[in-house]
């Protein structure tokens, strides 16, 4: 009897093990086939204190994180903090700031995120 129950436990575990594996590769799979496509845009901003909008070409008004990879007008990248070409000054930019975005969706919510900030011409 005993060995009949250890040959139970391992089926047991042999389909957990194939479940989880059945269970990566589909993800890697639908990753693969889907993957996030990145763009890229000059558009005109708003930035002040607190939040940082811009205006994308197909009518979407778009928030930039105040903390957001960046490149500035020398080309040097920077990991993090607020981009100098979007100061809090609480008016409109001059001219356009380039933004690369990805299209994000969390439970049925679509959005657009942006990834990075390039202060160059």
């Amino acid at each position: 009897m005993r060995v009949g129950l250890l040959d139970d436990r391992r089926w047991q575990v042999a389909l957990i093990v194939l479940g989880v594996l059945g269970l990566s590769l589909g993800g890697y799979v639908v990753g693969h086939l889907r993957p996030a496509t990145v763009h890229h845009e000059r558009a005109g901003c708003l930035s002040a204190p607190g939040a940082i909008s811009c205006d994308l070409s197909d009518g979407w008004t778009i928030g930039v994180p105040r903390d957001v990879s960046w490149t500035d007008v020398q080309g040097a990248w920077h990991d993090d903090g607020r981009p100098q070409c979007l100061p809090p000054t609480g008016r409109g930019l001059e001219g356009p700031v380039g933004l690369s975005w990805v299209e994000a969706e969390v439970d049925g919510v679509g959005w657009r995120q942006v990834v990075h900030v390039d202060c160059g011409g």
